[in-house]
Order: C-alpha cells, then sequence, then structure tokens
C-alpha cells in the first residue's frame, strides 16, 4: 500500500472537479440568459396590458385626488363663509353710516350757503304753478271761462 497520493490521479481528480465547475458555471449562464429572454418575451407580449393597466390606476388616482381637492375646497368655502358675511354685513353698515354722514354733511353746507334744499324747491315749484293758474284764469276771455291747465311744471 502506498500512502502517497497519485500525482496523475490528483490531475484527473482536479480536471474532473474543473470540468463540473464549467459546466455548472456555463449551465447558470445559460439559464441566466434564458431568464433574460424570457422577461424580455414576456414584456414584449404584456407591455401594452401592463401600460393600460398603469394608465387605469392613473385615472383612478386622478378621480382620488380631484375628489379630495373639491372636499377640501368645500370646508374652506364652509369655514370662511361665515367669516365673509360677517366681513360683508360690517362694510355695508359702515358704508350705510358713511353715506348718512356724507349727506347731513352736504344739507348742513347747503343750509349754512343758504341754497334751497330739494322739498324747498319742490314747495316753490308748486306755488308757482298755483299763482300761473290763477293768472290764466284770470285773463280769460268774459264769456269763454278757461280751465286750468293740468301741466304741474312750465315748460322750459
Amino acid at each position: 500500500m502506498n500512502d502517497k497520493p497519485d500525482p496523475l490521479k490528483a490531475a484527473q481528480d482536479a480536471a474532473a472537479s474543473g470540468q463540473r465547475f464549467s459546466r455548472g458555471l456555463a449551465d447558470s449562464a445559460q439559464q441566466i440568459w434564458l431568464a433574460g429572454l424570457g422577461a424580455l418575451s414576456r414584456t414584449q407580449q404584456e407591455g401594452g396590458k401592463f401600460f393600460d393597466a398603469l394608465v387605469e390606476e392613473g385615472v383612478r388616482i386622478q378621480e382620488k385626488t380631484h375628489a379630495f381637492a373639491q372636499e377640501q375646497v368645500q370646508q374652506a368655502r364652509a369655514q370662511t363663509e361665515p367669516w365673509v358675511e360677517a366681513a360683508r354685513k360690517r362694510t355695508t353698515a359702515a358704508m350705510g353710516k358713511l353715506e348718512q354722514a356724507f349727506d347731513e354733511r352736504i344739507a348742513r353746507t347747503m343750509q349754512r350757503m343758504h341754497m334751497p334744499s330739494q322739498s324747498d324747491i319742490r314747495d316753490l315749484s308748486e306755488r308757482i304753478d298755483a299763482l300761473a293758474r290763477e293768472l290764466r284764469a284770470s285773463h280769460a276771455p268774459a264769456g269763454k271761462p278757461r280751465t286750468a291747465s293740468k301741466r304741474t311744471k312750465p315748460k322750459a
């Protein structure tokens, strides 16, 4: 019995092991290559379906986003509407007071300047109309009484 390893057998074993490793590596590379080809083929076949699925998902998300935005707008409007209405009422009241103060100031200024008011002019116009009617009535021919004119304002 020889305890010494046989160099020829060791070389043969190493060569066989290298061949097994090379075959395993080649088989793995072949499987990876085939998997890549399969993925490419499936992507080409189902790419349109996948794209359509993405579009459908995008539409659903857009609808959800739009609904959420509309809801947020409604909530904001509901929260701000009472405040806006109160501000509108305060503004209207303030404008009314401002207009009234302006009108009163103008009226006082016109009184100080001894300018007639609208009612003074109306009263004077009515008195002139009455005097004109009396004058026409007094100048009517003796046999033919004139009727008073229905006009309230003299021709300009």
